[in-house]
């Protein structure tokens, strides 16, 4: 059988001309032809957008985004893949990288630009998967929900080989559902597919072809009359399957490549992700103790993931197993069962929800398909059951759907500047200080290269992209083409070139000593960089995490050629000469302008003496205040700027007034610097307390003190409609939050919820909640012990 029971009834023939039935019967109408077009260019579109707008300054991330361009340009030049250049998949992920570089512009976008049409291909194809089981408005609402769970809002378009080996997967997975019969040619064709996500990441293409292969299993098992057939499509698979990575295999071996793709695509990875990257749990419970860690590890960080991807697998896992148990088992649904439940394993290593939508995405429409048999014990006209369908799986993913609205939103807002230089990065659409950046150290680099012609450029990076932050010198290394390297691996990644390459770091240093190349790194933090022999620092420039340092080697030719070191500053202030006379410029020791406050840590103690507390970090903070040794527990500590040096709250509190204009109803109790707020906010970030504007000295600290109970609160200035300061109190327990004001003006000191907890309750309890207008949107409970002014007779750094 074709059809679970349930479907059958639900659209069957004769009740809807429309329906499934008809549907499995024919090909695609032109009907269907013109929405799964629709929805291409749809998807195309979006993802247009948002190909230059990426998570951080307009880059998936700076370390994904370097390394994958320069693999693409050293492939572009004649180089060979693992032999010449690193990739942790497969061969051809960067290999169809490298064409769309080519064919659309040899830049960055350009490869992006190529994925967006790969995107586009496999939403029309997710389509014609949906309308096995549902009408064309179902089908297409599915498709909807997928584009509408994409990375793209708040990731851009991530280079990888995941995108190709989507668009494999829903092609062999179209084929297998129509192929009943189980015919051998389509399902050696669904081998060759398989085959080929093998090529582009091993993992993703053996456990595709392992559910391809559960699937048959199950097949012989329900009707051993099947069995031949099932033999021959299983052979049909496997002669597919082991066809595709025979000739890669072939490939390898006669470049010289072969061992190299073991240590990069077996080697490394298993000693990354399966041990470096995994996260130290302790288990607890017998069953979990008795568990081998990775299965706990791997539970863990799911259980970190958004509920409603747990529901999708899970409902449509559950409703596989249920017919399996009556013997009533659809055939289309034991395959997309068995695909759902092996392509979990997709996901093991990652915390990233980009790794759950591709894949989960073959899933969605089956999804669709039980909730509409679920609606049918409810509601029995046709059109009602349809919208009913969409509704209750809008509620289900909506806080998905939110967030990325939300994502939109900053993208749109925050990424304001395109960079035209270097020429490799044009497009990318960013903020101004990161632009500059880019063009301050293109044009050094291009300088130094002009004056010594052939000059390379090398990382010295050790950011591993997991514990450590991102490697974001990783573009630097394609400002300009040419940039060659003696090792295939170009970064140093600990594993890669501890453990997978032992002898990189001796290879880098020689290449140095020998060629001296320029030398970019960027770590966080201050300026402070890094002591190399024979290097002095010739450019850097400031971002909102610390710096990129740029090293050239020590010419006595220097200073005629104009090789004078420059710096540059958030802001675009420039400085030179600075490192010619072993200083710090004066520029880098400025604090961050960032309007955002942040965490700087907990203190567990109380300062033994008047050295006060040291509070570790990126930006290492020194609090002097005998206060927080009185409060009987750790205290979180939040201050703005959110780099400020050191905080000395060393004199008495003048509390604030206790007649501000606007007093929210669940500020229970309001006396001078003591607040209690108790009660059911009326929206996520209503205003609570906003007080009038008042003129304030720079220097001035505001000090607030207490414990969040539930929920959580913004405070900080506003002048006019916009924030110049705040800092979100979500942490649960005491807090003392300090900001100094670093300019003088009249400020407004405000405080306003800050309801950001669970998925369920930034999901349903606050935000639907919120915008359907159902009223409060959720409990926030906290007191304010101590709120007031110190007045300094200057700033503190």
């Amino acid at each position: 059988m074709t059809i679970g029971a349930a479907e059958e009834r639900l659209t069957s023939p004769a009740t809807d001309g429309r329906g499934v039935a008809r549907a499995r019967r024919r090909l695609m109408s032109r009907a269907d032809l013109a929405i799964g077009a629709g929805l291409a260019a749809a998807t195309l579109a979006v993802s247009l957008y948002f190909a230059p707008r990426g998570f951080y300054q307009g880059f998936v991330d700076m370390g994904h985004d370097g390394y994958q361009l320069r693999q693409v340009l050293d492939l572009g030049s004649g180089g060979v893949i693992f032999k010449d250049t690193f990739d942790q998949y497969g061969p051809l992920g960067g290999y169809l990288n490298t064409f769309g570089f080519l064919a659309f512009g040899r830049r960055l976008l350009a490869i992006k630009y190529f994925l967006c049409v790969w995107y586009a291909f496999i939403a029309a194809t997710l389509y014609a998967i949906a309308r096995r089981w549902l009408a064309p408005g179902l089908a297409a609402f599915s498709t909807i929900v997928w584009l509408g769970l994409a990375p793209f809002y708040q990731h851009g378009i991530m280079i990888s080989a995941h995108v190709y080996i989507l668009l494999f997967q829903a092609l062999a997975t179209l084929i297998a559902l129509r192929t009943p019969r189980l015919d051998p040619l389509p399902f050696a064709v669904v081998g060759v597919l398989a085959g080929l996500c093998a090529a582009a990441k091993t993992s993703m293409g053996v456990s595709f072809v392992a559910s391809i292969g559960l699937y048959l299993l199950f097949r012989v098992a329900l009707d051993r009359d099947e069995w031949l057939r099932v033999a021959k499509a299983m052979a049909a698979l496997g002669i597919g399957f082991a066809a595709v990575l025979g000739v890669m295999l072939v490939f390898l071996w006669a470049n010289g490549a072969l061992h190299d793709w073991y240590l990069q695509t077996v080697v490394f990875p298993r000693q990354f992700y399966l041990d470096y990257a995994q996260p130290t749990i302790e288990p607890t419970g017998l069953v979990a103790r008795l568990m081998p860690r990775m299965l706990v590890n791997f539970a863990s960080v799911q259980a970190e993931q958004a509920f409603y991807w747990w529901i999708v697998r899970a409902v449509v896992v559950a409703t596989v197993i249920a017919r399996l148990v009556h013997r009533r088992v659809d055939n289309d649904f034991l395959l997309i069962g068995c695909i759902t439940a092996l392509l979990w394993l997709g996901v093991f290593a990652s915390l990233n929800f980009m790794h759950q939508w591709w894949t989960i995405s073959l899933s969605i429409a089956a999804f669709v398909v039980c909730v509409r048999a679920a609606v049918e014990w409810f509601v029995r006209e046709e059109r009602v059951r349809s919208w009913s369908t969409a509704a209750v799986v809008i509620l289900i993913i909506g806080s998905g759907l939110i967030d990325r609205a939300n994502a939109t939103a900053f993208r749109a807002s925050a990424l304001t500047d395109a960079i035209v230089e270097p020429p490799m990065f044009r497009g990318i659409r960013t903020d101004a200080t990161t632009r500059r950046a880019f063009e301050a150290m293109s044009q050094a680099v291009e300088r130094y290269r002009a004056h010594h012609p052939g000059a390379r450029l090398v990382t010295i990076d050790e950011a591993d992209g997991w514990w450590t932050g991102v490697n974001e010198s990783l573009p630097f290394l394609s400002f300009f083409e040419g940039n060659t390297h003696p090792h295939p691996v170009y970064w140093s990644l600990p594993i890669l070139i501890t453990k997978t390459y032992p002898d990189y770091s001796d290879a880098l240093w020689a290449d140095v000593k020998a060629d001296h190349p320029l030398i970019v790194e960027q770590h966080q933090g201050w300026y402070t960089p890094r002591r190399i022999p024979g290097y002095r620092v010739l450019a850097a420039a400031q971002n909102e995490r610390g710096n990129w340092y740029l090293y050239a080697p020590e010419h006595a030719d220097s200073a005629p050629h104009g090789e004078v070191s420059s710096y540059m500053a958030r802001d675009g202030k420039t400085e030179s000469g600075f490192a010619e006379d072993d200083r710090v410029p004066q520029l880098a020791m400025r604090l961050s302008s960032n309007v955002e406050a942040a965490w700087r840590g907990r203190v567990a103690d109380s300062p033994k003496s008047d050295d006060g507390a040291e509070l570790p970090g990126v930006f290492p903070l020194r609090i002097h205040d005998r206060e927080l040794g009185n409060v009987g527990g750790p205290v979180n500590v939040y201050t703005w700027p959110a780099d400020l040096r050191i905080a000395s709250i060393e004199h008495a509190v003048e509390p604030l007034s206790t007649e501000p204009p606007i007093r929210d109803e669940i500020v229970r109790e309001l006396k001078p610097g003591v607040w209690t707020v108790d009660g059911y906010a009326p929206s996520q970030y209503s205003y609570l307390l906003k007080f009038r504007e008042t003129p304030i000295e720079p220097g001035w600290y505001l000090v607030v003190r207490g414990e969040v109970l539930e929920g959580g609160f913004t405070i900080g200035f506003i002048q006019g409609l916009l924030w110049t300061a705040y800092v979100n109190v979500t942490r649960p327990g005491l807090f003392e939050v300090v900001l100094q004001v670093q300019e003088p003006g009249e400020y407004a000191l405000t405080v306003a919820n800050c309801l950001e907890a669970t998925w369920w309750q930034r999901g349903w309890r606050y935000k639907l909640r919120s915008r359907l207008g159902l009223g409060a949107v959720g409990p926030n409970r906290f007191t304010v012990t101590a709120a007031g002014w110190i007045h300094s007779a200057g700033r503190a750094n």
